[in-house]
């Protein structure tokens, strides 16, 4: 039929339907197309007609249009208009099968790996919410910056950059971390020796599957980081927890108590939960260990997490463990979720040359690469300097947080309960020994609005130390004494 039947003259969008009128036009040739309305071959009005008769903007209609080729309902041909195809998709409407009766299911027997993984806690929740720990101030994300990045990626990448990439990350983005370690970390690390993964959260699944096989020993901090527990407990092996204290983790009580150790597990730039630097006297000792005798394999591997080392406000920077490492023992693992944003999903190991190939390879049979865009946006953000502003900035406004938090805490917290205020990191610790249990006092806060946790439940042994773990990132200056008030206001009805 070559001109375009009267039916489509008899449609006129609803304006109080939330559905979009380039949605809602198209929807109305499917179905007159589905329902032999407009047959094949049947020419559609052109889209300046139909804009003017329905009053709406031709692009509108030229989307409309767009998405119905896509679907295969018309085609465009030049000088030709927008005709129905010929070739029609199935437009048979889907009968669900009558459903089986429901029958008593059986219970799924979980393997032995995921039960004792399902009994560990999984860090911090997905539910946010002001002073929980460890989430940066998102507020203060160079959106613009990463926008316009994104734009010029997806502007000037060819399409033959998509197919499947170096399951150790995208080279350019290796180069740049590797630069930016050397200049803000002081730790000059071989591009092909780092590996680039979805998060730290995975490499550190990543080394504990490499490293440790059943009944292996394996030290970890008490109190420690939850999300290093489970990955290791899947592997079977024996986990010796050992004590932090003021100078960090005691590395004498943990070679006397696991002098077989396959791997020590440590976050010594700033503990995590309770904030301590790891000496140099216990960093020289842990790297001694680690290098053992040589000849017969050396000692323990180290996983060294180094999760927000960017943000130190007094002093020197720390410079990582691993820039001790004479002995190439030391797994050093970073993570741009602190420094931008964990969502971001990108993380690092800067692993011995030794260790290289096979965490490549094990990174590869699980989810092959991480996502281009984002490593090739990174690589710019770091090589461009505008992760050095970006770290300059936060570091002032994160101080100014931590500050007027710290400050409205203590004016209005009974004097037995001290505010240890970090000289790095985005968490500060509020001290409750003496006073009411952490986890109700947690309990009542996140019922008046706010998230801190409890400094217990990073312990295997929940009575070693009661106090809260807050951050401060993410809480605006403006919103301190609020937050403090939820603070007090459930310590006090906790402690009525």
């Amino acid at each position: 039929m070559a001109d375009a039947l009267p039916v489509w003259g008899v449609f006129q969008p609803d304006r109080g339907d939330p559905t979009p009128l380039q949605e809602q036009i198209a929807g109305f040739f499917r179905r007159s197309i589905a329902e032999g309305r407009l047959p094949p071959g049947a020419r559609l009005p052109s889209s300046r007609q139909l804009a003017d008769q329905l009053v709406v903007a031709r692009n509108t209609v030229s989307l409309a249009y767009e998405r119905l080729t896509a679907e295969g309902y018309v085609v465009g041909r030049r000088g030709g208009g927008t005709r129905v195809a010929h070739d029609l998709p199935d437009l048979k409407p889907q009968v669900p099968a009558q459903p089986a009766p429901a029958v008593p299911q059986a219970p799924v027997r979980l393997s032995q790996a995921a039960q004792k993984m399902m009994a560990e806690r999984v860090g911090i929740g997905a539910v946010d919410g002001p002073l929980q720990p460890g989430r940066p101030g998102l507020d203060a994300f160079p959106g613009r910056v990463w926008a316009r990045l994104a734009g010029r990626f997806w502007r000037e990448t060819p399409a033959t950059a998509f197919g499947y990439g170096d399951p150790a990350g995208f080279i350019d983005l290796r180069l740049a971390i590797s630069r930016y370690l050397g200049a803000f970390r002081g730790l000059i690390v071989d591009p092909d020796a780092l590996i680039v993964t979805s998060g730290a959260q995975q490499a550190i699944d990543l080394i504990s599957r490499a490293l440790l096989d059943p009944d292996d020993t394996a030290v970890i901090e008490e109190p420690c980081y939850p999300g290093l527990r489970g990955p290791m407990v899947a592997t079977g092996a024996r986990l010796v927890t050992v004590p932090v204290d003021a100078d960090g983790l005691d590395v004498a009580r943990a070679r006397a108590a696991a002098p077989d150790a396959r791997l020590v597990t440590v976050t010594p730039t700033h503990q995590f939960p309770l904030g301590v630097t790891l000496s140099l006297s216990r960093r020289r000792a842990l790297v001694d260990w680690a290098m053992g005798d040589l000849a017969t394999g050396g000692g323990p591997f180290v996983l060294e997490d180094d999760y927000d080392g960017e943000f130190r406000y007094a002093g020197k920077p720390v410079p990582p463990l691993k820039a001790l490492d004479g002995a190439d023992r030391v797994l050093y693992v970073g993570t741009v979720s602190k420094a931008l944003a964990p969502s971001l999903r990108i993380g690092f190991i800067a692993a011995p040359q030794r260790l290289v190939d096979p965490l490549v390879r094990l990174r590869g049979h699980f989810d092959r690469q991480p996502a281009l865009d984002t490593q090739a946006v990174l690589a710019r953000f770091l090589d461009e300097g505008h992760m050095a502003g970006h770290l300059r900035r936060m570091r002032t406004l994160y101080r100014e947080r931590r500050d007027a938090l710290a400050d409205a805490l203590e004016a209005v917290l009974d004097s037995r309960f001290t505010v240890e205020r970090p000289e790095t990191g985005i968490n500060l610790v509020v001290s409750l020994e003496g006073g009411p249990q952490d986890r109700v006092v947690c309990e009542k806060a996140m019922a008046l609005g706010v998230r801190p946790a409890p400094i217990s439940a990073y312990f295997r042994d929940p009575t070693r130390r009661n106090g809260l773990l807050v951050g401060f990132a993410s809480l605006p200056r403006a919103r301190a004494r609020w937050a403090a008030g939820c603070v007090k206001a459930a310590i006090d009805a906790t402690a009525r």
